[in-house]
């Protein structure tokens, strides 16, 4: 028994892994994540300064939101900086972008109001996008925590 063990332990040669497939394998994951997901941006239009609410929360979903900003002087854009004149044009433009949205996703509107907005035009683009079909609206705040500038 001990001319047995005496004999293992006479292997000088060392124990080595070949890494060259898992790097392999790595950019392989890599490259599939990469080509499945979907980004998805926002595009913040920073004169509008967001007003701060105690129980803001983020949104659970970002797909198939419509950017709407409402500007302190009563002025309404889309996501893309698309200057709105009124509540048809806010119809017309909540249709349009209803339509690029992958069927099975509920359309919602992002509003985003200036802080100092008045009431009234958030129902304005409210009306115009009932009007287009959609009636889900998140409104845009602060966590009282976060401030805007």
């Amino acid at each position: 028994m001990a001319r047995k063990i005496s004999q293992l332990t006479g292997v000088s040669e060392e124990c080595k892994m070949d890494s060259s497939s898992m790097i392999d394998m790595v950019f392989q994951l890599l490259l599939f994540f990469m080509v499945s997901s979907r980004m998805i941006t926002n595009q913040i239009d920073p004169a509008v300064e967001i007003p701060i609410a105690a129980n803001a929360r983020p949104p659970e979903q970002a797909a198939g939101r419509i950017v709407i900003n409402i500007y302190d002087d009563g002025k309404f854009s889309g996501g893309n900086k698309l200057p709105l004149a009124d509540m048809a044009a806010i119809t017309e433009f909540v249709q349009k972008e209803k339509e690029g949205i992958a069927t099975g996703t509920t359309p919602k509107i992002m509003l985003r109001g200036h802080r100092t907005a008045l009431v009234k035009y958030s129902k304005q683009v409210v009306q115009g996008a009932g009007a287009a079909g959609v009636n889900t609206i998140i409104f845009s705040a602060f966590p009282s925590g976060k401030k805007s500038k």
